[in-house]
């Protein structure tokens, strides 16, 4: 029964594009994001010097300009300082400023930045590079003296919360990161009860990577502002970047329990599930904000890849056909649509989804998934016939296709020309990994175990921590072998990869039954079967029990694989062998 676990192991399409959804699940983000665009300098409708173009000024302005272009930013600072301070032209003092900031040479900074700020005293981004400037030259002191100006202009124009994240921003840059948080605390402390303020503190602190005290600051800012979707989804990320798993769902859970309509944190902790493998789970979330926002083409095809992952087809045809709708340029969703109508036995159908998909990103796939489509509505020389006619322009497309060539012969029991293929597919891409473990499987087929174990340990001299390889060889040694211990100690080794993956436990299951170990098989073989209802894994089980004497829950365990993959090769063969 080695060929359908070894067909399983091979990686399915869907499980290749999860990671679309787990973005955002993961570590923290250090930059603050403002809630509203920052706010423009007061750079329109101002009076500019009128200063008559010496030459002697152009010759400077163009140097220094070109030396910057040139990388010689020493002599742009300098040049450009010193026509600022000839013209007085704003434009040409912040030019001289970031010049001068670039570059390290935080005195003339400081003196740029100095008459910008007084040229255009309105301007925030004059006024934190000046603060810049006095920060790297540890003039603390009169760096908190303008923070706090800056403060009471923002607080005027009721942008304080706003500000609180750019002077994040500001700070996160300097060098003196103990300045840096001493003059944050003193900011903070002006507004102890403002939210944006402890979150602020929180970005800041994370740029330092003291997580630790970060959390605090964004716990606190949720205290000041429970609702908050954005400090809610910082401390998750914090506690993500610091391995607390469980207290991460904790926090999701409680945070979502409270604030139900919280659709961003929902989506995150959606991802957060995904990124654990709980696909059942992160399908209920996905669905939750796609009730609440229907036309929302991202979130409805999350719903559909999910529900294509959970094997709930009918579900995953309509949330797929929806997001086809909101974006009818998706031609990955017409390719999903294709495997689900595969997956229901529509082959027709398929066929016309994956017709659907022109020149693009997804065109050489669709193909190879079009002759797949074809083989199984029966034509298998017209499959043979279209597989052979597309035309690969580089190895991955080669191996793409001999793959698909390869599975339609395979599935038509055609063993010798699926290995034929496979061989000249391996002369063309030598010591790919997908192509020798299908001939692995294929090898198997034809009794050739040296060639699987061969090929299973090329894969692994060049991977040593290839799971599907050391399960698919550990399971091979098992099942055809009495080399015991050397399965053991394979298996052994993919379980401490992926200890929750159902294969593995079905072969370290099927081993400890190989072995004699009846009791110790079952438990293995039913934590298996609780986490992916499988029918290869429902044999094992059941074949255990019946040999232990269990005839009842052995056919129990049977009956229920039966209702679900009636077809199944492996689950019938075992069925037949004790009931005749």
């Amino acid at each position: 029964m080695i060929t359908s676990r070894l067909r399983r192991l091979r990686p399915f399409l869907l499980l290749s594009l999860l990671s679309w959804l787990t973005a955002c699940a993961g570590t923290v983000k250090p930059e603050p994001q403002a809630e509203t665009a920052p706010p423009k300098s007061a750079k329109s409708d101002e009076a500019l010097p009128r200063v008559a173009l010496e030459p002697e000024i152009l010759y400077d302005l163009l140097l220094g300009e070109i030396a910057g272009q040139r990388g010689q930013i020493g002599v742009a600072a300098t040049t450009l300082g010193k026509v600022a301070q000839q013209t007085r032209d704003p434009r040409i003092a912040e030019r001289a400023t970031l010049a001068s900031l670039y570059g390290k040479r935080y005195d003339e900074a400081l003196e740029s930045a100095r008459l910008w700020a007084e040229l255009r005293p309105r301007d925030t981004e004059a006024r934190e590079a000046l603060i810049t400037a006095l920060l790297e030259l540890d003039r603390v002191t009169e760096a908190k003296e303008h923070f706090q100006t800056l403060f009471a202009a923002e607080e005027t124009r009721r942008n304080l919360d706003q500000a609180y994240l750019r002077v994040a921003a500001v700070l996160g840059r300097a060098s003196n990161r103990a300045a840096a948080i001493d003059v944050m605390q003193s900011l903070v402390a002006l507004n102890p009860r403002r939210a944006s303020a402890h979150f602020a503190m929180a970005h800041l602190l994370v740029r330092g990577g003291d997580l630790e005290k970060a959390f605090v600051s964004a716990d606190e800012a949720l205290k000041q502002r429970p609702e908050w979707e954005e400090a809610a989804l910082f401390k998750a990320r914090i506690l993500l970047s610091q391995k607390e798993t469980m207290k991460a769902r904790a926090f999701y859970e409680a945070f979502l329990d409270d604030n139900r309509r919280a659709n961003n944190v929902r989506l995150n902790y959606a991802r957060f599930l995904v990124d654990q493998k709980e696909w059942q789970k992160a399908l209920e979330e996905f669905k939750r904000v796609a009730d609440s926002v229907p036309d929302d083409a991202d979130t409805v095809y999350a719903v559909g890849l999910l529900s294509l992952q959970n094997n709930r087809f009918d579900e995953a045809d309509k949330y797929l056909k929806r997001a086809l709708q909101l974006r009818p340029q998706n031609d990955q969703a017409r390719l999903y649509l294709g495997q689900v109508a595969e997956q229901r036995k529509q082959y027709g159908e398929a066929v016309n989804w994956y017709l659907e998909v022109k020149e693009g990103e997804y065109y050489f796939e669709v193909q190879a998934r079009l002759g797949v489509a074809l083989a199984k509505q029966g034509d298998l020389a017209r499959a043979r016939r279209h597989l052979e006619g597309i035309k690969a322009q580089n190895d991955p497309q080669r191996v793409q296709a001999a793959l698909a060539h390869e599975q339609i012969l395979r599935d038509a029991r055609q063993f010798n020309e699926a290995l034929a293929v496979l061989n000249a597919a391996i002369q063309t891409v030598p010591g790919d990994k997908d192509l020798l473990y299908a001939r692995a499987l294929v090898a198997e087929k034809l009794h050739m175990l040296d060639v699987t174990e061969r090929d299973l340990r090329e894969i692994l001299k060049k991977d040593p921590k290839n799971v599907n390889a050391l399960n698919a060889l550990g399971y091979t040694l098992t099942d055809r072998t009495t080399r015991f211990d050397e399965a053991h100690e394979l298996l052994q080794q993919a379980m401490e990869l992926k200890p929750d993956d159902a294969f593995i436990m079905d072969s370290m299951g099927w081993l400890q039954y190989r072995r004699g170990n009846s009791a110790e098989a079952v438990k293995h073989l039913r934590r298996a079967l609780d986490i992916r209802n499988d029918a290869e894994i429902a044999a094992h089980l059941g074949e255990v029990l019946w040999v232990m004497g269990d005839r009842h829950e052995a056919e129990s365990v049977w009956n229920r694989a039966l209702r679900e993959t009636p077809d199944n090769e492996a689950l019938n063969g075992v069925i037949k062998k004790f009931k005749p």
